[in-house]
């Protein structure tokens, strides 16, 4: 494992010469080594501005990425070259060629002591024999690092594009992918002995990172410079980029100065995940959380199960030790934690329940109602998965034409998510006025099952408690102990619940 930390170049989204100074001073408080201009998304009236960057607070990358290789800009090589000439003028410290574009400009170019040549190639879809070739032109250029970007899924990356990496210290070679792979190779830049990984402006600001794959730089840091034995983690799933998981496990491991990073990574089939669980075990990831669609499927890939996992027959989060992966079901310690807090201060009577949906979240509250003793109806988009889950759950299966209002319903499909399609089974016949309604998504893009809640005189509540609730129980399986009380209450905060 390379000793190596390579340096941190925050891309910046700016598409002016002022926001860009601003967006550097957040950058460079943050922990950054460079920035990242990226030329290509400014106007051509905003280029005449170039000198107001200067001075910087962080040396500056200027990159004017082509539309063909995903950027803006053009693709024509002339215009290319004398853009990249005006831009060269200016102290920028590094500068950004693409191979298939740029090359002729090099005899131009200040010398590499003033002005350093990062030469890219971001690739479309391709084979991995494919990478292997630009790998290899690009590592047998003559004093300039060589980035290769390609696009990837998690498998891919961990199966096929590492394994082609040269080993750490033998070549200055900056890899990443885009798409559901993103954050994966940045999370392992150090242990890969990449010289540069590309990050984004810390997570508080609220801006757009320029690439969606990218670290904040604030979470990037501190694991890139602590440990380099210390632990990954991930929330897995698809879609995944909605997830506030690596938000909550990022600030928890801050306070306590655990030196971990925690990562979203998108899955794209049953077999994908269940293949990449060893590469992520080899590569130091100690658990990932996983989310819909996968949480059956992780359940049954763990080679051992917690009596929690086994009476959902479904597992939301996985812990690599020992060669094992141990499957536990923080979920149902989570709902039923909301459930005994209803139920004592009076908001629900203890007896019965609605549960509406058939995936990971409604086994986790079926199993936590029938460990409670309490009656449930389960509907579904398909009324033979609401008999089978009531056969299994010891539950009754409900049809939307004979539903009866009931105390509490739990909602516990996507419904609400962006992209996630209309809600199927109405929650308003469920729910009668003075009733309840807990909904396991949260930070919801369409509030179709708050305003079906309130329509029938329900109060409601978001995913957002259960959330924090069982990223504390997984905080504490992988570290050892819970987080403490005062952050617990601070994230119940953040999401507008009382402590």
């Amino acid at each position: 494992m390379s000793e190596r930390i390579p340096r941190i170049v925050v891309s910046l989204p700016a598409r002016s010469a002022e926001v860009a100074r601003a967006e550097a001073e957040r950058a460079n408080a943050a922990g950054a080594d460079l920035a990242e201009v990226r030329l290509d998304r400014w106007s051509s009236a905003e280029l005449r501005n170039i000198a107001r960057l200067f001075p910087s607070s962080l040396p500056l990358l200027a990159t004017y990425r082509s539309r063909a290789e995903g950027g803006e800009g053009s693709d024509n090589p002339s215009e290319r070259a004398a853009l990249l000439q005006g831009f060269v003028a200016h102290p920028f410290r590094w500068v950004d060629l693409e191979l298939a574009r740029d090359m002729a400009l090099v005899p131009k170019l200040p010398p590499s002591e003033r002005m350093g040549r990062i030469v890219s190639s971001h690739m479309g879809p391709a084979t991995p024999a494919a990478w292997s070739e630009r790998i290899e032109q690009l590592v047998a250029l003559p004093g300039d690092v060589g980035k290769i970007v390609v696009r990837a899924s998690v498998l891919d990356a961990l199966r096929e594009l590492i394994p082609r990496l040269p080993p750490p210290g033998k070549a200055a070679l900056v890899a990443h992918t885009v798409g559901a792979s993103g954050p994966l190779l940045r999370a392992l830049a150090r242990r890969l002995g990449l010289p540069f990984v590309f990050a984004s402006l810390p997570a508080a600001g609220g801006s757009e990172p320029v690439e969606p794959g990218q670290i904040p730089v604030d979470r990037l840091r501190p694991f890139l410079a602590g440990d380099p034995s210390a632990p990954l983690f991930a929330v897995a799933g698809r879609p995944v980029a909605h997830s506030r998981s690596p938000g909550l496990h990022s600030a928890w491991m801050r306070a306590e100065g655990r030196p971990g990073i925690y990562v979203p990574l998108e899955f794209g089939t049953d077999e994908e995940l269940v293949l990449s669980l060893p590469y992520l075990a080899a590569e130091g990831f100690r658990g990932i959380n996983v989310t819909q669609p996968f949480k059956s499927i992780a359940y049954e890939a763990a080679t051992t199960a917690s009596k929690g996992a086994e009476s959902c027959g479904a597992a939301n989060c996985l812990t690599f030790r020992d060669g094992a992966i141990e499957a536990e079901n923080t979920d149902l310690v989570a709902i039923l934690r909301r459930l005994d807090e209803l139920r004592a201060n009076g908001r629900w009577d203890g007896r019965t329940l609605g549960v509406i949906g058939a995936g990971g979240a409604a086994r986790a509250t079926l199993a936590a109602a029938r460990a409670m003793s309490a009656e449930a109806v389960v509907c579904a988009r398909r009324p033979e998965a609401a008999a089978a889950l009531a056969k299994e759950f010891s539950a009754t299966a409900g049809r939307p034409g004979e539903a009866r209002p009931l105390p509490l319903v739990v909602h516990a499909t996507n419904a609400g998510r962006d992209g996630a399609g209309p809600l199927e089974v109405p929650v308003g016949p469920w729910v009668g006025p003075g009733g309840h309604v807990i909904d396991w998504v949260y930070d919801a893009a369409e509030p179709v099952v708050r305003t079906a809640a309130t329509a029938a005189g329900a109060s409601y509540e978001d995913g957002w408690r259960l959330l924090v609730y069982q990223a504390a129980e997984s905080y504490a399986l992988w570290w050892g102990s819970d987080p403490e009380p005062s952050s617990i209450a601070d994230a119940l905060r953040e999401g507008g619940c009382a402590a």
